[in-house]
């Protein structure tokens, strides 16, 4: 009988129980800083990438996204990682850093950091194949608007509903392998 791999983070998977914090219902929804007011940070250097490894272990909560380009490709390539904590924004320069990222695992595996995410069904397959980083407590945004029965699920309907903000999406198809960002 063939045997099924093991994921390497099974064991903090089944031992995964989100802090109780996570749990409890806001009514309202807290006021946000303008995105003009967030610092930040261009990550393309190593020493950029120690200064943001170093931050993002000290929170609880950070955002993700991940810009991708397929076009004419068979497997596509990871070419630049967005990450929000909640007073700095950072770019990572995948292309820049390919071979240093993988120092992120230990983030991207903390039980106790909860990273978001929008529809992270390729996101989460891009990390593993391209960086070797895996997610354990992801929350995906697309698919708690889908379990609340949300007609729209897309992240610019989420900002506009939520946080009153209008996201300028002519950007998202770009050639992101393109530099200087």
């Amino acid at each position: 009988m063939e045997q099924r791999a093991r994921h390497p983070y099974e064991f903090e998977l089944n031992k995964f129980t989100p802090h109780p914090k996570f749990w409890t219902v806001q009514r309202e929804v807290p006021r946000f800083k303008p995105v003009s007011s967030t610092p930040l940070i261009m990550v393309d250097t190593t020493e950029a990438f120690e200064h943001l490894l170093q931050d993002l272990l000290s929170q609880t909560v950070i955002g993700v996204d991940l810009e991708h380009h397929s076009d004419r490709s068979y497997r596509g390539i990871t070419c630049l990682m967005q990450i929000s904590t909640e007073k700095t924004d950072y770019i990572v320069d995948t292309l820049q850093l390919w071979d240093h990222l993988q120092p992120l695992n230990e983030v991207f595996c903390d039980p106790t950091i909860v990273k978001i995410f929008q529809g992270a069904d390729s996101d989460v397959i891009w990390l593993q194949r391209d960086f070797g980083i895996y997610v354990v407590n992801l929350f995906d945004t697309f698919q708690a608007a889908s379990l609340l029965g949300f007609q729209k699920k897309g992240l610019s309907f989420l900002l506009q509903h939520y946080c009153q903000v209008h996201v300028d999406k002519k950007y998202q198809l770009e050639d992101w392998r393109i530099r200087p960002l």
